[in-house]
């Protein structure tokens, strides 16, 4: 059911907002979301790379939302047992919040 209401909201965010919004990312990255918490690891990462690419488009590479996002491909990568690619999403995360949320911050810390 929550699928098919994200379904929803995507089709009235690219209608309203465009297919390149970032609102427009963060109802793909739920969908994923969902995928995610269904095994269903490779929806949940095609959900989460389309929202990657709008994300960097609209935010820029140095954005904790896309290291979000790179942290969400890299979880459905270690669930898949793509481990070297898992590792490489990962780091570009780590990057990214060292460098926009400081070593410090939860967020940082439990990459």
């Amino acid at each position: 059911k929550a699928l098919e209401m994200y379904e929803k909201s995507l089709q009235i965010r690219v209608a309203t907002l465009g297919s390149q919004h970032p609102f427009t990312a963060a109802t793909l990255r739920a969908m994923g979301n969902v995928h995610d918490s269904k095994g269903e690891y490779e929806k949940s990462q095609e959900m989460y790379k389309k929202a990657l690419q709008i994300r960097l488009a609209t935010l820029g590479e140095q954005h904790p939302m896309v290291a979000l996002t790179y942290n969400n491909i890299s979880n459905t990568y270690f669930m898949k047992g793509e481990y070297e690619a898992a590792l490489q999403m990962q780091e570009k995360a780590l990057q990214i919040q060292r460098a926009t949320l400081g070593e410090k911050h939860p967020d940082t810390a439990s990459t």
